[in-house]
């Protein structure tokens, strides 16, 4: 059900794909998020979604499905973005919800985001 798929660039210039050479896929905590530079979601071979990464931010990755009664998946939202502490130690999150049908809605944590613990600010 997953509509786009997810290519990590590191600052070293190489890469992790979602799709493996053998057809399996990647889980997204695989991604080295201490060289990470630049994120970018796929729909097919398209470009759909990037999100650069700088000094100081700590990238933040989802999906949420949004389920029916019946358990039948309707849509899969990519949550994408990073936190980061400013020069008074307050902590933001700056997030992109980016759903299957093109709309990508910028927004805060909605107070339901549990930080995990590969994307805490050090």
């Amino acid at each position: 059900m997953n509509k786009y798929n997810w290519i990590a660039y590191y600052d070293d210039g190489t890469k992790i794909t979602e799709k493996k050479e053998d057809g399996t896929l990647a889980d997204s905590r695989s991604i080295d998020r201490s060289k990470l530079k630049t994120f970018q979601l796929l729909d097919g071979e398209v470009l759909k979604y990037s999100l650069t990464i700088h000094d100081g931010q700590r990238f933040i990755f989802r999906r949420r499905k949004v389920i029916n009664l019946n358990s039948k998946i309707l849509e899969v939202i990519y949550v994408v973005g990073f936190q980061f502490n400013d020069e008074t130690g307050k902590n933001y999150k700056v997030l992109n919800y980016v759903h299957s049908g093109g709309l990508i809605e910028l927004d805060d944590d909605r107070k339901d985001l549990i930080i995990l613990p590969e994307e805490e600010t050090k």
